[in-house]
């Protein structure tokens, strides 16, 4: 399920203009010295814990929540009157483009994504790091059994006429 859903919410941010890399979150930032070890700007995406509801036959349902970090590079500027700052800005249009991606985005066995939180993290020296958190229903089928008829119900049931 979380590989279904991983490569939906990639397949989507993707194509948000600006959007050169995807990948799952592994704390990536924190591992930056120097030199990025990947393309900018690049969305991680990050899975929350779910808790589960157990359904009949093995089927579960839960509440899902994605953090997607948004990593960037970072322009320095110097008061809003700065030149750049329609660069240092640019960020935000970009988490536009990515929300329209993600809201209502559904599949089999996920209900559409809502965003519940943004944050935006300048404790890097030359990246952003912006944090968007969305959550949608999911039900898991993977441990699902099929229904087998009860042997002595089923010739009960037939035997009724």
């Amino acid at each position: 399920m979380r590989k279904q859903i991983f490569k939906a919410i990639a397949e989507a941010v993707a194509t948000v203009p600006g959007v050169a890399f995807v990948d799952l979150w592994n704390n990536q930032v924190q591992a930056l010295n120097g030199g990025a070890a990947f393309p900018f700007a690049a969305v991680f995406i990050e899975f929350e814990a779910v808790e589960w509801k157990q359904q009949n036959m093995g089927g579960r349902r839960g509440a899902l929540a994605v953090r997607l970090h948004i990593v960037t590079r970072s322009v320095a500027t110097h008061g809003h009157k700065d030149p750049r700052i329609d660069d240092a800005l640019a960020v935000f249009d970009l988490l536009d483009g990515i929300n329209n991606a993600m809201q209502g985005l559904r599949g089999d066995n996920f209900s559409g994504f809502m965003l519940t939180t943004s944050a935006t993290n300048h404790d890097h020296a030359e990246i952003v790091e912006n944090v968007e958190r969305y959550v949608c229903g999911v039900q898991d089928i993977t441990a699902m059994r099929p229904v087998r008829a009860v042997s002595g119900l089923s010739a009960a049931l037939s035997n009724r006429d």
